[in-house]
């Protein structure tokens, strides 16, 4: 206290320890609230029901590949590929998303396309089943703006209509188009299925030479520098975030107009993230905030190689314990219902969705969870402890409810791996923008 009085510097604050758990303990309790929170942006019947809608349609789209060009690529005998593609029919229209007549229909178009049983798929009332009882069991021409034909199935359904009314000419030229459409996406989605195996065989060769390498726990050795009172800090910062992201930010929005809300929410979270930095900043010091964020500058593009390597090595497993829960589940939790609300933005707002999801989300989550929170508890626990609860925090504060949880764990977590063992955060922000760049790109697809 003498020293620091006659060299003029203020006397550092202790942490207290109380309000260390407490600010803890309410950060791990909303956390645990919003595995069951639905989204900020409460969507309408309709326009969820849409968005099934629509991820049905995609499905329909790749499923209608198998039902006219049955077994190809692979080695099936004819009998088998029709066998093989009925069950991926029937599995996938028994998904959860599988709720609507229209979706339905399709499916009994499909299956009636390869000859298999589809009576059970014909029982919700409405338009698309009077149209597809008229068509395929009463055997009538539909009028030309019938519903069914502007389904992912409607190619099917006018082979059939060309069927019955004898149009030969007309069949056999869209039969053949049909079928050059198919085998397209039959290759593509080959080359997909060959591009995920080399990524699996990337990600395992980097986890592979990472351990062998033994490297340094580079934040580890650059959290040392720090003051302890500095630490208080972290978690302050990360209850600030919190707050801003789950009540400051949506309660600002409501009062903003439909039109202007996506531009709207890009800001305030562009200021939310300087911010939190300012006060990290003025709370702590320029040095400390270096060490959070660390040095860039320090072979750029070898940290971008190990951002894209450390999604080749992170992504995949989480996406396969989703599998594997959405597996096991038998279709508890319903993907759409807890979609997170970006989803439903995607189409009217797409340049505002990117910025948020690609760029301005990743750096301020990178920053809060890999930065302040993991380097909070770095002090506490080992690498190993603190990863997965940093991990496990960051996956109960996305609201898209407990079907994604084990994903976003296994990448929260290995994106803290990313931050100890590099020199800064721009590995893991590399990492964190691939991951919700591919999110956009399949939702763009899906959309359109």
């Amino acid at each position: 206290m003498d020293e620091n009085r006659q060299s003029g510097k203020t006397p550092e604050k202790g942490e207290s320890q109380v309000l260390r758990n407490l600010s803890f303990g309410v950060l791990l309790l909303a956390g645990a609230l919003s595995i069951y929170q639905k989204s900020d942006v409460k969507p309408a019947e309709e326009l969820q029901q849409n968005l099934r809608d629509t991820q049905a349609d995609f499905s329909f789209h790749l499923m209608k590949s198998q039902a006219i060009l049955p077994g190809a690529g692979s080695a099936l005998s004819k009998e088998e590929a029709v066998k093989a593609s009925v069950d991926a029919i029937n599995q996938l229209c028994e998904s959860p998303g599988i709720d609507s007549s229209r979706s339905e229909i399709q499916c009994a178009v499909l299956l009636e396309h390869l000859g298999a049983e589809y009576d059970r798929y014909v029982v919700r009332p409405g338009q698309f089943k009077e149209e597809f009882l008229q068509l395929y069991q009463r055997k009538e021409a539909l009028p030309s703006d019938a519903a069914l034909f502007s389904t992912a199935v409607g190619d099917l359904v006018r082979l059939k209509q060309y069927e019955i009314t004898g149009n030969t000419e007309d069949y056999q030229e869209l039969k053949a188009k049909v079928e050059e459409s198919a085998s397209i996406t039959i290759n593509v989605l080959i080359l997909l299925t060959l591009a995920s195996l080399a990524v699996l065989g990337m990600g395992f060769a980097f986890v592979v030479a990472t351990v062998l390498k033994k490297p340094v726990q580079q934040y580890g050795v650059a959290l040392m520098g720090v003051p302890p009172s500095h630490f208080r800090v972290f978690l302050e910062c990360t209850i600030l975030t919190f707050f801003g992201i789950t009540a400051l930010i949506p309660l600002a929005a409501g009062f903003v107009p439909s039109s202007l809300r996506m531009p709207f929410m890009v800001g305030a979270y562009v200021a939310l993230l300087c911010g939190v930095l300012y006060y990290a900043y003025k709370q702590s010091s320029g040095e400390t905030l270096h060490r959070v964020l660390g040095d860039w500058a320090y072979r750029p593009f070898h940290q971008l190689v190990i951002g894209i390597l450390g999604w080749c090595a992170i992504v995949p497993v989480g996406i396969m314990a989703v599998i594997a829960v959405m597996e096991s589940g038998q279709g508890l939790a319903d993907p759409v219902d807890q979609a997170h609300p970006i989803v439903y933005m995607i189409q009217d707002h797409f340049l505002e969705s990117f910025l948020l999801a690609v760029i301005v989300a990743p750096i301020l989550e990178e920053v809060v969870f890999r930065g302040f929170l993991y380097g909070y508890l770095r002090t506490h626990f080992s690498v190993f402890a603190a990863a997965p609860i940093t991990g496990f925090i960051f996956a109960i504060l996305h609201p898209q409810g407990a079907v994604a949880i084990p994903h976003l764990f296994f990448l929260g977590t290995g994106l803290c791996l990313l931050r100890e063992y590099n020199r800064s955060l721009l590995p893991a922000m590399v990492t964190h923008m691939i991951t919700n760049l591919l999110v956009m790109v399949v939702s763009y697809q899906i959309f359109h």
